[in-house]
């Protein structure tokens, strides 16, 4: 079997195809079994963890972020740490959250998150941390994060993220960026919010397959009532097509909320529901590839209680 066919540069996400390409090359092959599944799973490495380097698309982080397409430029949660820290002005008591992903059922591409916010006099401060992939791959992300309300209608927020990535044989790369995110209410039932990502372009390594993702992000949130919330965003990549998101979610009763969503480049629906109980949200959701199947989610927030309630 030819194991020269491989791009040979030597950006981070070729040296790991090429890693995973020399160790199933020294696989037995008998009558062609293997060396078609040696194949096979090259390709959907290549397809599956190239995505995850440079010039990617930011990971998702939140199950009701999640159930509803990805849309999360207008929340105020935790997860804004994440997505758009203007968010974070919103938060009155100290929250924190988890979240868990099982990416198209696949046990190594597995993605956690977790994030807290604690408000202060001058602002919303908030820290988080995401790790995904396994021993050949993997990488990771701490994000300090502060959101500040300018006025009633305006917030801002901004973020100081450190990157990493390992790839096995090959060793670690790592790297610092920022974002600056802005939420306004047009009117008490429209919120606007952007966010921008790496505005710098900066990279991991000299190589410009190794760059980290450019992204800019702006949306609206509409809520016509108190049950009700429809948004939509648009999401621009600067290394990939614009990619469109739209999400519904309606509060059947207080403690009960169905969601979903779909999003373009490529297509994905989504589905969830979310479990209001108290100071806990449990949100659960499911993602659907048309080629690549499900992906389950879950994410818990742990929401305080207010010092002035219990005062």
């Amino acid at each position: 079997m030819n194991c020269n066919y491989l791009p040979h540069t030597p950006s981070a996400a070729n040296k790991l195809a090429a890693s995973l390409h020399a160790w199933l090359c020294c696989l037995p092959c008998k009558h062609g079994v293997y060396a078609r599944t040696i194949t096979l799973f090259c390709c959907l490495a290549w397809l599956v963890f190239t995505p995850c380097f440079g010039g990617n698309d930011k990971h998702t982080v939140g199950g009701r972020q999640a159930a509803m397409g990805n849309t999360s430029v207008t929340f105020t949660d935790v997860f804004s740490v994440f997505y758009n820290q203007a968010g974070l002005a919103g938060i009155n008591t100290v929250t924190a959250g988890v979240y868990a992903e099982n990416r198209f059922l696949l046990k190594d591409l597995n993605f956690f998150g977790a994030a807290v916010a604690i408000p202060t006099k001058g602002g919303t401060f908030g820290l988080g941390a995401t790790y995904f992939g396994n021993n050949l791959y993997n990488d990771r992300l701490i994000n300090l994060a502060y959101g500040r309300k300018l006025f009633n209608t305006l917030s801002v927020g901004i973020e100081l993220d450190y990157a990493a990535i390992s790839v096995a044989d090959y060793g670690t790369a790592n790297a610092f960026t920022f974002g600056l995110g802005v939420q306004y209410a047009i009117i008490p039932k429209l919120i606007a919010g952007a966010q921008v990502h790496n505005p710098l372009r900066w990279q991991f390594t000299d190589f410009e397959e190794d760059r980290l993702p450019t992204v800019i992000s702006s949306g609206i949130a509409y809520l016509p009532s108190e049950k009700v919330t429809i948004c939509a965003e648009a999401e621009k990549n600067l290394d990939k097509p614009l990619m469109l998101k739209a999400g519904f979610e309606y509060n059947i009763v207080e403690k009960l909320s169905l969601r979903a969503g779909i999003t373009t480049e490529p297509v994905v629906s989504s589905f969830g529901i979310g479990l209001n109980l108290g100071t806990l949200r449990i949100d659960l959701a499911n993602s659907f590839h048309p080629v690549l199947g499900y992906s389950p989610h879950f994410g818990l927030i742990y929401t305080a209680k207010s010092r002035n309630k219990e005062k």
